[in-house]
Parts: structure tokens; C-alpha cells; sequence
């Protein structure tokens, strides 16, 4: 007998001990989770029990599950909101899974859940100490597999079968798992006579229902992960597209699994009847390929492989490996990596795929953010230029007064000998607000760069009695585009000096009214130009920007010094690009799509005046320069 064969002989007990597993946990996740997507991410064996879980998710009605490898979803730059994550994995304990973890840990995800047959699992232990993570450890008769997964595998089916029939049943004493367990031994204690076509050397095709991934995909595996043969899993349809190649030319070695269900019964008849007699076909058929039919599938594909293994002289529960095997295995780079892609790098990579910047550096953006915190925690910070609306107060809130502990910071940093700036797209409002929220006292000595840095003047002057020269081409853009019919109807524009604000609530279609725009001939040559911040769009003149601020307040600091800006729209055509496009800088929101551009230090995990206040209680001032302490602000420069 070989390992495999032992290893099967036993399956039952492990049914038989689910009747008491953890169905009340796994009952109620279940039933949290109806409604929501979720994310089902498992490797090697654990990825067959990833595709059983999606099988039950749909079956039950419960929404939409994506299946994925861990790296799959380390590498993914989706955005998890509200969905659930759940991470299966045997022992809990190979590095692959702990990277998911982390990467679940650090997406928006409703919840993590991580199914095991192991609670001492590494993953398992670090999960205990997250309240959105849970973990749910399953009964196994043998807690060692062999080589290929095989009790921890029908252990975790067997949990979710029965408490999937937990929820569908209304009244009553289910036998399911007692039934489930006697088709399992009858299963595992006779042969499999539809493999006995198989030779070795075979090219070994599953053609399958998409409704049947489970066995598919442990066929798939297990064939691959012992060696057995070269093996493809394709659905029956793209198995139509150009596959059938390998057929006309190797019709006498190839040897097809046909896994169907009363849907595609006739699917597959059409295809084995157009087929070259000389290829060799088994079939499979799993009726409505319902939760229950799934999880017999998943004994039925042990015995398959238990077949085909014996054909070639190979143990599945022994196959031989490398001595490489356990170098690749055991590798933790995807753990790496996942620590590496804290929020900070996600954010930044969404802009950067987003914007798709063909000059973007190819370096990693790990070391570019390593590279950018260290300008930023060097710097010897004389001066601190402030984005307005969005950075100081939220935009939702901007016309409200800036929170007290964002006042008190500034104010400490002010009597410190920090020079303080503000760079808005305000106009007299902005300045308004600073000077009842500003002690007064500080007035003279802060500056204020109004319009988007078209009018720079000191806080204690109101610009109301200090106004700007009025730009022709501002007055002409806004009378064009009311005549452009580009607005909602009665929106009419406010004629500003040296800038047109047009609230994004008033634009008929964003994207009609920036292409319009780029027609208008002040626009396209250039003497006037649109910025964006979260809630408008801004015209102005070619030569103001934000970074004027910067520049008048450099011109009063020591010749060492460097200003630190922060704003929150650095993305392309934000009105704080240009601010935030050079370190020493800090985004408190969108960034651009360049990795030498601007950065966040929290990603979306805070933002506007929480991520600000954070950046200002990190500032430390000694003798008249601050540094940015990372340790405190929550990053590290490692």
C-alpha cells in the first residue's frame, strides 16, 4: 500500500469528525458574509478548497467570490472595500499565506477569516491578535497529508458542506455528513476503472463545466505537483478556441477527463464526437454539480490521480522532489513583499498604473518610497507651505474653521521660528478664516499665496482692500464657457481677477467640459491653464502656481533650510501638483503617477487633516529647523 492509498483509506474519519467541527463559526460567517463579494485565496490543495468555497458561495446565493493564488492577491492593486477575505491554508504556516494575510490585513476588507486544520499555525497565531481577523480551525483524523493535500482538504469541504446545510435547512436532523461519508469510503476503497485508459506518457486535457473548477482544478494540481503527467484544465468552450491543436497532432497520446453536468452534457458529446477516435476520453458527470455533488467531486479526484499514479509507478503521497524543492518552497519573498507594500506603496501604484506615465521610472516603487522618505526625514525644515481646502480643513467642511489641534500645531511650530505659509485656491475667505483661528500676534509673519499663488500677500492684510490685477483672458474663458451651454442650467460664473472657479457640481460632464476647455484658444496657447482640486476646477494665468509661495517664503529663511509642502491634490492637473511635485514634500491625499513625483506617507488609511495633524505633531524643532520624525508619524525610512 502505498502513502497515497493509506492516506485515502482513511478519508471517512475525517467526515465523521466535521459532524462536530466548528459549524456554528463557520455557520455564522457565512451567513455575515451573504451579500458581499468576497476574495477565496489558497495554494497548492488549498487552492481546490478556494474554488469548493465559491462553488458554496454561489450555490447558497451569497454573491460574488473571486479565487486567487496569494500572490494573485499581494500583487493586486484592487480595491477590497467591503469585501471578505478568506485565506485556506492546511497548516497556516508557509510564508505565501502569511503575505495574504498581511496584504488582507492592510486592504479596506470587511473581514479576514482564515480556514485551517492548525491553530498553531503561524498565520493562525498572528490572526488572533486583529479584531477583523477570525480563524477557524476544522477537525482532521491524520493530521499529516503526505505530499498532496488530502485530510486537510476534505476536513475544510466537509465543515463548509455542513454548514452550508446548516443554513438551507429548516427543520429536522440533516444525515448529510454521515452520507457524505459513507460515498466517500466507497469512493476511496474502489478502483477507478474510467482511468484505466490512461498510459503513461499521456497528455492528460480536463475538459470541464466552469461550474466544476473543484475537480478540475485538483486533478490539475496534483498531476502537476506529482509529476504524474503534463496536464491542461480547460473549460469546454475554450478548449473550442485553438486548443484542440494538441489533439490533431498528438491524437494518440492525448487522454481527456470530460467533467460535465446536466447543462453540458451535450457540450461535451459535440466535442468527443468531432474528436479523433485515437484520443482516449473519461467521464465525469456531476449532475447539477450542486454543494454536495462538489465535495463527492473532491474524493473522486483523489481516486482519479490514486489511478493515474499507479499507471506510471508513482506514489502521489510520495513523489520524489528536488533538492531545490524546499528553496522555493519556503522562500519569503511574497511575505517580503507584502510587508513592502504598505499603503503608502499601494496609493502610489494606483496613481501609477492609473495614470500610466510612460516616464516612469521601472525602479521599484519600494525603493523609490525609501528614497523620497529619506529626502523627506532629512531635510532640515525652515519653512512649511500648507495646501488650504483638503490639507487644513476637509473639503467636505471647508467653510469651517480649522480643527483646534491642527491650530495648536501650527501655532507651536510658528513660535518655534518655523515659517508658515498657505497656498490656496481661495480667495479672501481663506485668509478670513486663518486670522479667527490664528493667534494674531502671528498674522504679519504668515503668509498667504491666494488664487492658487496668483496673489501673495501676509495674513494680516485683507485682500478685500488689496486686490490683483485683473487678467482679459479670465473674464473671456468664463464668458465662453457659459456660452458653451457646458454648465448646468443658471450656473453662472464668478469673474475672479486672476482666477475662474468652476465647482465640479455645476459642470454638466467633467470630461466634456475638460476637452471643450482645451479648444478655447487662451487654453490651447497656453496663457491660461485648468487645474483641479476635489471639488473644482480653476482657470489661471500661465505663470501662477503654488510653488510661488514656496519661493517667497525660501527668500526669508536660512540659506540651508528647505520648505516642506503638503497638499492633497498632486495628482496630474491637481491644483497642488507643482507643490508637491519635489521632497521635501507630503501628499495628504492624491498623489501623481510618477515614482519620483509626490507621495503620501498613509495611503487612503488617513487622509486631509487627520493625516495632516499627524505630519505636524512629527515635526521636532531644534534651534530654529524641524525634522520629520517617521518613527512617531507611523513610517519608517528602513
Amino acid at each position: 500500500m502505498t502513502i497515497f492509498d493509506d492516506k485515502l483509506s482513511t478519508l471517512g474519519l475525517t467526515v465523521r469528525l466535521g459532524a462536530n467541527g466548528p459549524l456554528e463559526a463557520m455557520t455564522s460567517a457565512l451567513l455575515a458574509g451573504t451579500g458581499r463579494p468576497a476574495v477565496a485565496i489558497g495554494s497548492g490543495g488549498s487552492a481546490i478548497m478556494a474554488e469548493f468555497f465559491a462553488r458554496c458561495r454561489t450555490t447558497l446565493g451569497h454573491g460574488v467570490t473571486i479565487v486567487q493564488t496569494p500572490m494573485e492577491f499581494v500583487v493586486s492593486q484592487d480595491d477590497w472595500s467591503d469585501f471578505d477575505i478568506w485565506l485556506f491554508s492546511a497548516g497556516a504556516d508557509n510564508p505565501d499565506i502569511a503575505g495574504a494575510f498581511t496584504a488582507a490585513l492592510g486592504s479596506a476588507a470587511k473581514t479576514v477569516r482564515l480556514l485551517t486544520v492548525n491553530s498553531q499555525g503561524a498565520t493562525s497565531l498572528a490572526a488572533v491578535g486583529y479584531d477583523r481577523a477570525q480563524v477557524i480551525v476544522v477537525p482532521v483524523a491524520e493530521r499529516k497529508d503526505g505530499f498532496l493535500a488530502t485530510h486537510s482538504l476534505v476536513a475544510m469541504v466537509t465543515c463548509v458542506l455542513a454548514a452550508c446545510e446548516l443554513l438551507t435547512r429548516s427543520f429536522g436532523k440533516s444525515d448529510l455528513i454521515a452520507r457524505y461519508a459513507v460515498e466517500v469510503e466507497a469512493i476511496v476503497t474502489s478502483e477507478a476503472p474510467l482511468c484505466s485508459i490512461f498510459r503513461a506518457g499521456d497528455t492528460v486535457v480536463v475538459l470541464h463545466d466552469p461550474q466544476c473548477r473543484t475537480i478540475a482544478t485538483l486533478i490539475e494540481t496534483s498531476l502537476w505537483e506529482t509529476g504524474i503527467a503534463p496536464i491542461q484544465k480547460v473549460d469546454f468552450r475554450n478548449f473550442a478556441h485553438g486548443r484542440h491543436v494538441w489533439a490533431a497532432r498528438y491524437p494518440d497520446s492525448m487522454y481527456v477527463i470530460a467533467v460535465t453536468t446536466a447543462m453540458s452534457r451535450e457540450i461535451w458529446q459535440s466535442i468527443r464526437a468531432a474528436l479523433p477516435t485515437s484520443v482516449r476520453a473519461s467521464e465525469v458527470d456531476l449532475g447539477h454539480a450542486g454543494r454536495f455533488r462538489t465535495a463527492i467531486s473532491v474524493a473522486q479526484g483523489l481516486a482519479t490521480v490514486r489511478a493515474l499514479g499507479r499507471a506510471t509507478g508513482t506514489d502521489p503521497g510520495k513523489p520524489g522532489r528536488g533538492e531545490f524543492a524546499e528553496a522555493i518552497y519556503g522562500d519569503q519573498g511574497l511575505a517580503r513583499l507584502a510587508d513592502r507594500l504598505d499603503p503608502a506603496v499601494r496609493h502610489k501604484l494606483d496613481a501609477v498604473h492609473f495614470h500610466d506615465d510612460p516616464t516612469c521610472p521601472t525602479m521599484g516603487a519600494v525603493l523609490a518610497r525609501n528614497q523620497w522618505l529619506g529626502i523627506v526625514s532629512e531635510a532640515r525644515i525652515g519653512g512649511l507651505v500648507l495646501d488650504y481646502d483638503g490639507t487644513v480643513v476637509t473639503t467636505e467642511a471647508r467653510l469651517g474653521p480649522p480643527a483646534d489641534e491642527v491650530v495648536a500645531e501650527l501655532t507651536r511650530l510658528a513660535d518655534s521660528g518655523i515659517v508658515i505659509g498657505f497656498a490656496t485656491g481661495r480667495g479672501g475667505s481663506a485668509g478670513e478664516a486663518l486670522r479667527k483661528a490664528l493667534p494674531e500676534r502671528l498674522h504679519p509673519s504668515v503668509t498667504v499665496g491666494y488664487y492658487n499663488g496668483g496673489h501673495i500677500r501676509p495674513l494680516s492684510i485683507d485682500i478685500e482692500q488689496d486686490q490683483p490685477e485683473a487678467n482679459p483672458d479670465l473674464a473671456s474663458a468664463a464668458t465662453w464657457i457659459e456660452d458653451q451651454a457646458l454648465l448646468r442650467p443658471g450656473v453662472k460664473l464668478k469673474r475672479g481677477k486672476v482666477q475662474v472657479t468652476i465647482n465640479h457640481s455645476d459642470v454638466l460632464s467633467p470630461a466634456t467640459f475638460c476637452a471643450s476647455l482645451a479648444t478655447f484658444p487662451a487654453v490651447a496657447s497656453g496663457r491660461i491653464r485648468p487645474v483641479s482640486s476635489h471639488h473644482s476646477f480653476d482657470l489661471l494665468p500661465a505663470k501662477t502656481t503654488k510653488t510661488s509661495v514656496s519661493n517667497w517664503i525660501r527668500a526669508t529663511v536660512a540659506a540651508d533650510a528647505q520648505i516642506l509642502a503638503i497638499g492633497d491634490s498632486g495628482e496630474p492637473g491637481g491644483n497642488d501638483a507643482e507643490l508637491l511635485a519635489n521632497a521635501p514634500s507630503v501628499s495628504v491625499d492624491g498623489v501623481c503617477g510618477h515614482l519620483g513625483g509626490s507621495w503620501s506617507l498613509f495611503g487612503r488609511s488617513a487622509s486631509g487633516p487627520t493625516a495632516l495633524l499627524r505630519i505636524l505633531r512629527a515635526l521636532r524643532v531644534e534651534n530654529g529647523h524641524a525634522r520629520l520624525d517617521l518613527a512617531s508619524v507611523g513610517e519608517s525610512s528602513a
